[in-house]
């Protein structure tokens, strides 16, 4: 039921930027060609995001563990990846699905969960956008992991 709402408000919030052109190229995130933040990726599972004035905002990791659950044909160990998005400003943390399976094309996608959320408003976080956005997401794979007793499986060279 949860993740019936989760869809139906992602994609209500979907509908409402449809005609904002967002953009991520050169570690800038733009909408309608003005700067809205910056990204930093450190090369391993990591997303520093910055206002435009390069105020560090939140930090959004990729993590994974192995969910018996999840297992199948072509995922025999159960692997599960969800992002993690870290506020230290309000100690807030959410987790969400993993939207693209791999950084690749993340940066973009990553833009538009941002943008689609209104997580800054001026350059700077906005606190309540920030808080329903923790609301709607909360902590369901850290939930899952905790139930399963298994740790975040960390990738090699992370420096952790």
């Amino acid at each position: 039921m949860k993740n019936l709402l989760l869809t139906l408000v992602m994609a209500a919030l979907s509908l409402t930027s449809f005609g904002q052109k967002i953009a991520a190229k050169k570690n800038l995130i733009t909408v309608d060609k003005q700067p809205y933040a910056s990204i930093e990726y450190d090369g391993v599972d990591t997303y520093y995001v910055s206002s435009p004035q390069n105020e560090r905002l939140f930090v959004v990791k990729w993590l994974y563990f192995n969910d018996p659950a999840a297992a199948s044909a072509t995922n025999a160990g159960g692997a599960t990846s969800y992002l993690q998005f870290i506020f230290p400003g309000s100690h807030t943390l959410v987790e969400t699905a993993t939207p693209a399976p791999s950084f690749t094309a993340f940066p973009l996608i990553l833009a538009r969960q941002i943008y689609t959320a209104r997580l800054l408003k001026n350059g700077a976080l906005d606190s309540q956008a920030v808080a329903d956005f923790a609301s709607i997401n909360g902590l369901l794979y850290s939930a899952r992991r905790q139930a399963l007793d298994r740790p975040i499986v960390v990738p090699v060279g992370s420096g952790y």
